[in-house]
């Protein structure tokens, strides 16, 4: 759908420079923020081992029409201590002394997880519609390749097809984006994508799932502060690029107490979120930040940057203010080699 972003394509624009170089040179076959199995603690090995088994699991109870038999995905659930595992993965401390782990640790808790355990949490008490079922495969599916992109030895046969050769095109994003109710525990915004590029966007899927993590991460944020509970997202083509990139705006309104708190923090200099260690909570509940700053080292990794903080200089990622909208963006390569 076009014509429905809240900014004008100008406004687009005038974002960030329309040429971002790619230094990439080598296939994109693994991403920065990831870890082996080994590198986890131990304590939490045997928990992502459970959540993705658990997941393959659910997976595999769909049929080729993407149908599910409620009553046997619910006694599954039950038998797999699904409520005890969630609540486990919950109570992991993000590291803060180790960056990569802590941003790890963060997507595998976070990703669609979250939406994905209030749906099922829905599931159990037969508040399900026939739309949610689409959402809970398409979340169950996101999910294992996100946890395959953090930690490549979880399933080493799996994550061999990820890095073949197979396009991924913006559709892949549509299906699950375009118009969907997206719900979080601490959250529900409906989500409309205004997308002006309808073509491939990644070679591989270990890369169209780096992209994933990005763009959970960024409508994680937008749903959790949206003032109004609509979270607006555009997919721009920037055809002036020596290499074509896509560039992605996320925006969301805030309330003046969000906009306050930001701006006590980075004055003008709304990008600098994405070095993370910045969280806002009206509850106050307290967080670590790692949400932002994890799509800068992957939007980095993608264009052959050395860091995040390289990506925030160069502008291929940002945050500013727009009127009573936050507005985030980053850029994609198209079908990086």
């Amino acid at each position: 759908m076009t014509g429905t972003f809240p900014l004008s394509d100008e406004t687009v624009k005038a974002l960030a420079p329309c040429d971002l170089p790619s230094l990439r040179h080598d296939p994109f076959v693994r991403s920065v923020s990831s870890v082996s199995m080994q590198a986890l603690p131990d304590d939490v090995q045997p928990v992502v081992r459970q959540l993705y088994d658990t997941l393959l699991a659910v997976f595999s109870r769909f049929d080729q029409t993407r149908h599910i038999n409620y009553r046997e995905l619910r006694q599954f659930l039950h038998e797999a201590g699904w409520h005890d595992l969630i609540n486990v993965l919950r109570g992991i401390s993000l590291s803060r002394h180790d960056p990569v782990l802590g941003q790890v640790i963060h997507d595998i808790r976070g990703g669609s997880l979250q939406a994905l355990a209030l749906q099922l949490q829905l599931l159990e008490y037969d508040q399900t519609q026939p739309v949610d079922v689409e959402r809970i495969y398409l979340l169950t599916r996101d999910h294992l390749k996100i946890m395959r992109n953090c930690v490549p030895d979880l399933d080493p046969v799996r994550t061999a097809r990820d890095i073949e050769l197979r396009a991924h095109g913006v559709d892949l994003l549509l299906e699950k984006w375009q118009h969907a109710d997206y719900r979080l525990p601490d959250g529900t915004a409906q989500v409309v994508v205004d997308a002006r590029y309808n073509g491939v966007v990644a070679d591989r899927c270990v890369e169209f799932s780096a992209l994933d993590r990005v763009i959970y991460n960024l409508i994680n944020n937008a749903t959790r502060h949206s003032a109004d509970h609509r979270v607006m997202v555009g997919i721009y083509p920037l055809f002036e690029c020596s290499s074509q990139s896509l560039r992605f705006v996320v925006a969301n309104r805030i309330d003046p107490l969000q906009r306050s708190a930001i701006e006590q923090r980075f004055g003008q200099h709304w990008s600098d979120l994405f070095r993370g260690g910045f969280t806002f909570s009206s509850n106050g509940s307290k967080g670590y930040g790692f949400g932002l700053a994890i799509c800068a080292e992957l939007v980095a990794n993608a264009y052959g940057l050395p860091n995040g903080p390289a990506a925030i200089a160069g502008n291929y990622v940002g945050a500013l203010p727009h009127g009573d909208l936050f507005v985030a963006w980053f850029h994609w390569p198209v079908a990086a080699p």
